[in-house]
C-alpha cells in the first residue's frame, strides 16, 4: 500500500436518548456499527483501534494508488443510511426502569486525510 493514500474515520454509536454506546472490542465495534459494502469499496487494508474509553472506534483505510482511495470515498459519501446496518440494541436509559430497544444511530464524525509522513492534511 502506498503511504500516501490512507486516511483515518472516526465513528460512534448514538442512542435515542444520546447516550453513546461502549464497544468492548474492534470486533464487537465493527457487529455493532454494521459498515455495508460500500467500506470495502477498492479493498482497503485497514487497521482498527478504539479510542475515548472503547466508545469510538477509529479505522485507518490504506490504498494502492489515489483513483482506488477517490473511488472508496465516492462510495462512502453517501448521504442517506445505507452505508451502515446496526442492529437493535438492548439499552436500559440511565436511571430508567427496564431494558428496551433501540435502532442507534451512527457517527461517522472525523475524518483525518494523511500525506505520506503520516500528518494530516486537507484531503
Amino acid at each position: 500500500m502506498a503511504a500516501e493514500y490512507r486516511h483515518k474515520q472516526y465513528f460512534r454509536l448514538r442512542l435515542n436518548d444520546s447516550t453513546i454506546v461502549t464497544f468492548s472490542s474492534t470486533s464487537d465495534a465493527n457487529t455493532k456499527i454494521g459498515f455495508q459494502s460500500q467500506y470495502n469499496t477498492s479493498s482497503p487494508t485497514k487497521t482498527e483501534s478504539l479510542e475515548d474509553s472503547g466508545k469510538t472506534l477509529v479505522v485507518l483505510y490504506e490504498f494502492d494508488n489515489k483513483s482506488d482511495q477517490d473511488a472508496f470515498k465516492t462510495a462512502t459519501s453517501v448521504a442517506d443510511t445505507t452505508a451502515f446496518d446496526p442492529p437493535d440494541y438492548s439499552h436500559t436509559p440511565e436511571g430508567g426502569s427496564g431494558a428496551h430497544n433501540q435502532t442507534p444511530i451512527v457517527e461517522n464524525f472525523k475524518n483525518e486525510w494523511l500525506d505520506g509522513d503520516g500528518n494530516v492534511t486537507n484531503g
